[in-house]
């Protein structure tokens, strides 16, 4: 499906420093303007188009105008279409400019350096965004007016990319070390049961956590968590170097802050007092004056003890590969391992999940698919990560899956990163350029058990519609077998009324000279072409081409997300084959009997 043609940022194209002559020489018509909105003209006006422009003009109206230069005044429930090399030329202009700003963006950026940040910045560059990017490119140079705005656009996207690493490299180089964060955070950790933390409750209980700071902006009353606040500073300045002494100063000035000053609420929270009570005026002054003397006594001996418990981690052992899912890292529940966006990526990224917004998601979480990805992590992270994972139990699904050592030969990593990522999705993108060109024979015998244990799709009757087909088909009520190019022109021509409606894809998949396995994928038809189908898991990724000579059937899933109410849907499931019932080898011949109506004689009943 056409998307709508994007937006091209002034301010990108200019930090670009590129000259694009043939695309500001780009034409359209258009009607409308003198100082209203410009309008593209429609085909027919006869013909009722939903969601369309009602102020469309005939064609005969219409007048060129310089794309570039009027985009932003043209309606915006027009549809913009130009030919196949100036679109395509557009789109990577487009792309190339909004990368650009968002290299500015996060240039400009003075919020504390974090491994989250670092992780949300390095997922801007999306999975097949430079495939795609090349892609247009090639589409551009087709046209020889069009050749030297693409050279010019490939060249700077490539400086764009060496600047954006640079910038990664910079950002990573002011984040936590990350042996001095592991240390810090398992201290953090098994200090969270110790006597200390439970003072700091008692203190956060006395001041029923009214904290005495002036309110922020849209804030009622401030409010306090003193652990929270003694365990996140001392993490954050442990985790970035610096010394005992000057953690433990850094900890009590913002404890000070909101707690200088403090009222007592709640008397019976305070330890035995310190001071006599003649010494005050009031009952209130006395506790305060308690309070005042408790809390820093407290915010020391919690220091103390995670120091007790501190050991930065400095073993250095080999890298090894690392499954993990839910890939990127950058939703706030990912703070802890953020730091693991800094490690290498090991072939490519297959499809996971979806992530979506809630009642639970923090600021910054953004909607999106999600990956499964395999990186190079230092061995004595992953051993943290698999003891860790192992205690939290079988409530929670595994993320990650530790792999061999990293040998550091290119294709035995490759190969070996590439058998963990099947066991997270079943189908790779190098499965389409390495299908066979014959169809297995495994996969001829289930076409025909299917064939004959289920109702097999064809051409309709006349006067069938092909919606009516499509609706069987995606209810569940048949199913799609490929076989000669006939059966190819039946599913594109379903493939409008099956494009919003989820599909089950049974396959055999695995590399051609090695070992397969039987699948099952779900997700929505994208196109079909010459020997291969283009399928987006869960409706919601990127499209992943499959060969049709793997493909065993194509069926409805109509309660694909309905089935698992509190699990989210899968976007694969092993498949089970039928089995292949064998046909006698001396078959007797079959009698049918025919049963016709008895005359009735004459005058009888």
């Amino acid at each position: 499906m056409a998307q709508p043609l994007p937006a091209i940022s002034v301010q990108g194209l200019a930090a670009l420093g590129v000259q694009l002559p043939a695309l500001a020489a780009i034409r359209i018509a258009l009607t409308g303007g003198g100082g209203g909105k410009y309008h593209v003209p429609h085909p027919d006006l006869r013909r009722y188009s939903y969601g369309g422009c009602r102020y469309a003009r005939p064609a005969t109206d219409a007048a060129t105008y310089p794309l570039f230069e009027v985009f932003d005044e043209i309606c915006k429930k027009c549809s913009i279409s130009l030919p196949g090399a100036p679109d395509a030329l557009w789109r990577a202009a487009a792309f190339a400019s909004g990368r650009a700003m968002a290299l500015q963006r996060a240039r400009a950026d003075r919020a504390v350096r974090t491994w989250l940040g670092y992780a949300r910045y390095a997922a801007q560059e999306q999975p097949g965004d430079e495939e795609q990017f090349t892609a247009w490119l090639k589409q551009a140079r087709a046209d020889r007016k069009l050749a030297k705005d693409a050279r010019a656009l490939a060249e700077a996207r490539k400086e764009l990319a060496g600047d954006f690493a640079e910038f990664l490299a910079g950002y990573a180089a002011d984040c936590p070390e990350v042996d001095a964060y592991n240390g810090a955070r398992d201290a953090v950790r098994r200090t969270a049961g110790s006597p200390e933390r439970r003072v700091l409750d008692e203190v956060t209980a006395a001041v029923a956590r009214k904290s005495a700071r002036r309110p922020r902006r849209y804030e009622s009353q401030p409010q306090v968590e003193v652990w929270q606040l003694v365990c996140g500073v001392w993490l954050a300045a442990r985790s970035r170097g610096q010394s005992a002494d000057r953690t433990a100063e850094l900890v009590h000035d913002a404890v000070s802050q909101e707690l200088a000053g403090a009222r007592v609420v709640d008397v019976t929270r305070l330890p035995a007092p310190q001071t006599l009570g003649e010494e005050h005026d009031s009952p209130s002054s006395w506790a305060d004056a308690e309070l005042a003397l408790w809390w820093p006594r407290a915010v020391a001996e919690a220091c103390a003890r995670m120091e007790a418990e501190f050991e930065a981690e400095s073993a250095q052992a080999a890298p090894r590969l690392l499954l993990v899912h839910d890939w990127p890292l950058t939703n706030g529940r990912d703070t802890p391992i953020a730091y693991l966006a800094a490690s290498p990526v090991i072939g490519p990224l297959v499809p996971f999940g979806y992530r979506r917004r809630d009642y639970f998601s923090e600021p910054g979480d953004a909607p999106g698919p999600s990956y499964s990805a395999v990186i190079a992590a230092p061995g004595h992270i992953v051993a943290k990560l698999e003891k860790e994972q192992a205690a939290q139990g079988r409530h929670n699904p595994p993320r990650f899956v530790a792999g061999g050592p990293v040998t550091g030969r290119r294709r035995t990593d490759q190969a070996a990163a590439l058998k963990l990522l099947r066991t997270a999705f079943p189908v790779l993108p190098a499965d389409a350029d390495s299908g066979p060109d014959t169809v297995p024979p495994a996969v001829e015998e289930q076409r025909c058990a299917r064939a004959a244990t289920s109702y097999r799709l064809e051409h309709g009757d006349d006067g069938e519609r092909a919606s009516r087909i499509a609706a069987s088909l995606r209810d569940g009520y048949g199913c799609w077998i490929p076989g000669a190019s006939e059966q190819t022109d039946v599913l594109k021509e379903l493939g409008p009324w099956l494009r919003w409606h989820v599909l089950r894809l049974d396959m055999w998949c695995g590399p051609e000279d090695g070992e397969g396995g039987w699948a099952s994928l779900y997700g929505t038809l994208d196109e079909v072409g010459d020997g291969m189908l283009a399928l987006k898991p869960g409706g919601l990724h990127h499209p992943v081409r499959i060969p049709l000579s793997r493909v065993v059937a194509l069926a409805g899933a109509p309660r694909w997300d309905q089935d698992r109410p509190y699990q989210p849907a899968p976007l694969w499931e092993p498949y089970e084959p039928v089995p292949v019932v064998e046909a006698p080898a001396s078959a007797a011949p079959q009698r049918h009997m025919r049963v016709l109506p008895c005359p009735m004689p004459e005058g009888g009943r």
